[in-house]
């Protein structure tokens, strides 16, 4: 009996109260902050959610708070016209641009209102925020006291999160998120992703930040902290990157690694899919555009182009289509929903068609199925051209989408064993690392947890200027010495000259 009660007490100590954040409004963001989540509260861990997907079932010590009405009002607002006429550059405005939409209308939902007026004693022991977009919402970490926050990103690892947690800047050969360069660039290249890196830096803390900062002081106060200052009292940053699965780099001991990190054990198909899978005699093919885009926003065009093109295919295709599809050939199976995890994870699946995000892509690696990418915005080009470098997958451009374009990059994947091969030849060493990516999380929100703010893994860096950081005093101080000392020698030579001339 006192064994129990022991038990009980240790329980009872270890258990936290957690508010986890995710303001970024979008289904993948919330499916792998979901998933970590419900990894805490496995861990007997009590998680309230703040986050824009509604919940269907229900789980002891799992609550949710919904910014309801974002996905219905932001689906009339963005086309697919708007995300793919772009440039990188323009990229970073439409990012931060985006993050200031949501938060506009998050800050209007009967959920921000339900979070504000928590009791002002109300205690969460820690806080974990998607930093990606929203910082907005830094304000709420202050609200409840200021516990220890872990930072999280499923936004693997851009430049400017690197920068906020002291890693110095590695543009000579960490490629920017929206650009479709390999880790090792060109002259010209590396030009343009210096550039680029450093114009996220400057724009995120000269306009992206302060935009967000003026907001939230009409809804929390004038005196609120300054948004930087947060950011510096974080004590780690998980993020979904993966050496294994991305271009290796330099990390420092407090940014910790958890790429696929949502991939779930795969879970027997629904009846009905069964039924289809069991009879897909020359294996499957899974089409999704992801969580956020929606593929009956594809014009007729590309809708008719796509239906001629697996019309000829032997496999069979489920096709993740939000209404319904007039014609559809036999082989082609239609779904609001797809349950995407279990059917990349069984053993008839030889390809999957997606839009290139960062989580369906981890995906397909951790099952070792290739991939065809259809990239639109953001880190989607990068994506496919990482796929493309190892030979495991092709990119078709959007505009390029004809029948027989599509007819030939899938037939050329599902038919070259030289894709499967390399892909699960990554899907093995991923799978053969020490220790799952949810552990390792897990474990380092319960670090925070026990030991507060974890100062002793900062570099001194995060308290640099990014020009102190990276170097560029030393090289302009080294610069302008050796100017200065030719400078010298040049007027010391003239004296002797003019001496001389004089003399002689």
């Amino acid at each position: 009996m006192k064994v129990i009660i022991l038990l009980l007490l240790v329980k009872s100590v270890l258990s936290a109260n957690i508010l986890h954040i995710v303001p970024l409004g979008t289904r993948s963001h919330h499916i792998w902050n979901r998933v970590l989540a419900l990894g805490l509260v496995e861990k007997g861990h009590n998680v309230t959610m703040i986050t824009h997907t509604k919940e269907k079932g229900k789980f002891e010590n799992f609550h949710v708070i919904i910014l309801e009405g974002f996905f219905e009002k932001v689906h009339d607002s963005f086309t697919l016209d708007f995300l793919t006429e772009t440039n990188e550059f323009l990229d970073v405005k439409k990012t931060y641009d985006f993050s200031l939409y949501s938060c506009e209308h998050d800050f209007s939902t009967e959920g921000f209102r339900t979070i504000l007026n928590y009791p002002k004693d109300f205690i969460f022991d820690l806080i974990i925020i998607d930093i990606t977009l929203g910082q907005c919402f830094y304000p709420l970490i202050e609200r409840f006291g200021n516990p220890p926050i872990v930072a999280v990103t499923p936004f693997k690892l851009p430049p400017v999160f690197s920068h906020v947690f002291g890693n110095p800047l590695q543009a000579a050969f960490v490629p920017f998120y929206s650009t479709n360069y390999l880790d090792r660039m060109s002259f010209l290249q590396r030009i343009k992703n210096f550039v680029l890196t450093h114009f996220e830096v400057f724009y995120r803390k000269y306009f992206g930040l302060p935009a967000e900062y003026k907001l939230a002081k009409k809804y929390f106060a004038e005196d609120i902290r300054p948004f930087e200052e947060v950011e510096r009292n974080m004590s780690i940053l998980i993020t979904s990157y993966d050496p294994i699965l991305d271009f290796p780099m330099a990390l420092p001991p407090n940014i910790i690694p958890a790429g696929g990190l949502h991939v779930q054990p795969v879970k027997p198909l629904p009846d009905d899919l069964k039924r289809i899978v069991d009879d897909a005699k020359h294996g499957l093919i899974v089409f999704t555009l992801g969580s956020y885009l929606r593929s009956d926003d594809l014009s007729s065009t590309k809708k008719s182009a796509i239906l001629n093109a697996f019309a000829k295919l032997p496999q069979t295709i489920f096709w993740k289509f939000e209404s319904e599809i007039e014609n559809c050939p036999k082989n082609v199976i239609v779904r609001k929903w797809l349950p995407q995890n279990d059917l990349l994870g069984n053993p008839k699946a030889k390809l999957l068609i997606t839009h290139g995000g960062a989580l369906s892509t981890q995906e397909a690696m951790h099952h070792g199925v290739p991939l065809i990418v259809i990239p639109f915005f953001i880190d989607q080009h990068a994506n496919g051209e990482k796929l493309v470098d190892r030979n495991m997958g092709k990119v078709l451009r959007y505009n390029d989408i004809t029948s027989e374009n599509l007819y030939a990059a899938v037939t050329e994947v599902t038919s070259n064993p030289m894709y499967t091969k390399n892909i699960k030849q990554l899907s093995q060493r991923f799978k053969e690392a020490p220790e799952g990516p949810l552990k390792r999380a897990v474990y380092w929100v319960e670090y925070v947890l026990r030991h507060g703010s974890l100062e002793y893994l900062n570099l001194a860096s995060r308290d640099m200027w990014i020009y102190q950081a990276a170097g560029y005093d030393v090289i302009f101080g080294l610069l302008l010495g050796i100017c200065l000392i030719y400078a010298l020698l040049s007027f010391i030579f003239t004296c002797f000259r003019f001496i001389y001339n004089l003399i002689c």
